[in-house]
């Protein structure tokens, strides 16, 4: 199915974590920016709460994906 012969093992290259990161904090930001503003009413405020959420939970995100990408548990090959 998806180009993998039965010796290969999925693994997740960087450039697709990376572009996950990026899709995932982009809406997450917007959210922590959101949840700022409405609290509060001052957008200055919602900036830096998503600012502050953007450094340190993409950090934690980059780490947390490459030790599951370690993780051989549950992960196949697609069959085809």
């Amino acid at each position: 199915m998806l180009g993998f012969s039965k010796r290969n093992k999925f693994t997740e290259g960087q450039l697709r974590s990376v572009t996950k990161l990026a899709t995932w904090r982009a809406m997450v930001t917007l959210t922590n920016f959101l949840g700022g503003l409405i609290t509060t009413g001052d957008w200055r405020v919602g900036l830096g709460v998503a600012g502050f959420a953007l450094v340190v939970n993409s950090t934690l995100y980059w780490f947390h994906e490459r030790f599951w990408n370690g993780v051989p548990w549950n992960k196949r090959v697609a069959e085809g």
